[in-house]
């Protein structure tokens, strides 16, 4: 008896699984019907801000704390990028209580992918794991060179096999004095294949076992989703959202977006609700499977102007912002 009943409640449990992975990645291809909203989040949401301060308005424009700092450190030299206080000792847990993502270069300006493959670097990780241990942020994300398919980056993939070895050195090497840190690959939406080489952007991977969450930054633009078939063709892209989603669940990681939101600027949806709906609908039916998302709030000229608050440049899309990602309704979480 005890059997067969194992038995179908292990083919039921199978058949769940199922049926939630399978309606999670159709989300990403999903209605895009408004939700009835707010309706509450059930994973860490954050936002962008040198500050605290920064962070926590963000948190009063949405009506619920903040989960999550997006912060970038200094590129200028080794100093700056791993033993400087900037800008971990801005975000200890006494000053902002939620999670930390720092987005890292895996060297400064004059540095070099070759060398770091060599070990070159390796002591300036060892420094950086003990800072962030200094500042009780060991268990930060850390971006390491992210975005590395745009060729806008300065530490982007020259040669594959080079780079990842650069990678898998310097999360060794910071892995021994923050072993709880939480390393982050991360790679720009809507550019499959990495510069130069040409080569897929998923051969930049440099292994589970040197990745702890697998992340994309996904804009509104190049290419725009105004449309359930616009959207549906990005976000499955070798670079795009669903793919990403995808390809963490089949290695056991979890994903995340640290970067998203509309784009005003060049190339841009503009103030498009239907973006913000679509990303709010992915997040919400792949949440067990979500680390964090981080909408990036930026209002200067010469940047993608996704502000959503102070200023408002695209009020369509804050109106909508705030009905599915503001705070609960009573009675949910």
């Amino acid at each position: 008896m005890r059997v067969g009943r194992r038995s179908r409640l292990v083919s039921l449990s199978l058949l769940l699984v199922s049926v939630l992975l399978t309606a999670g990645l159709a989300a990403c291809s999903g209605s895009s019907k408004p939700a009835p909203g707010p309706v509450g989040l059930h994973w860490v949401s954050g936002a962008n801000g040198n500050y605290p301060a920064d962070v926590n308005a963000w948190g009063a424009f949405t009506g619920r704390p903040v989960g999550l700092a997006i912060v970038f450190t200094e590129r200028k030299d080794w100093y700056n990028l791993v033993s400087a206080d900037w800008p971990t000792a801005a975000f200890t847990r006494d000053k902002f209580p939620g999670e930390l993502s720092i987005a890292q270069p895996p060297f400064p300006k004059d540095g070099n992918e070759a060398a770091c493959a060599s070990g070159a670097y390796d002591n300036n990780w060892r420094t950086f794991g003990a800072t962030l241990t200094k500042f009780g942020r060991s268990d930060a994300y850390i971006r390491l060179g992210w975005e590395f398919n745009g060729d806008y980056m300065y530490w982007h993939v020259r040669n594959a096999e080079t780079w990842k070895t650069c990678f898998r050195r310097a999360v060794t090497a910071l892995r021994s004095t923050a072993p709880a840190v939480k390393i982050d690959w991360n790679m720009n939406a809507h550019t499959d294949k990495l510069p130069g080489s040409g080569r897929d952007v998923w051969d930049a991977y440099p292994g589970d076992q040197y990745v702890d969450v697998v992340s994309i930054d996904s804009y509104d633009f190049f290419p725009t989703s105004v449309s359930e078939k616009s959207w549906n063709r990005q976000c499955h892209q070798r670079s795009g959202l669903c793919t990403v989603i995808q390809f963490a669940r089949d290695h056991g990681k979890k994903f995340a977006v640290p970067e998203w939101g509309v784009v005003r600027a060049e190339g841009g949806g503009g103030d498009n609700p239907f973006y913000i709906q679509k990303m709010y609908q992915t997040f919400a039916a792949n949440s067990a499977d979500l680390a964090y998302e981080a909408y990036y709030n930026n209002s200067e000229a010469k940047n993608v102007r996704s502000s959503l608050y102070k200023p408002d440049l695209n009020p369509k899309a804050s109106k909508r912002y705030l009905k599915l990602f503001g705070p609960a309704s009573p009675g949910t979480g």
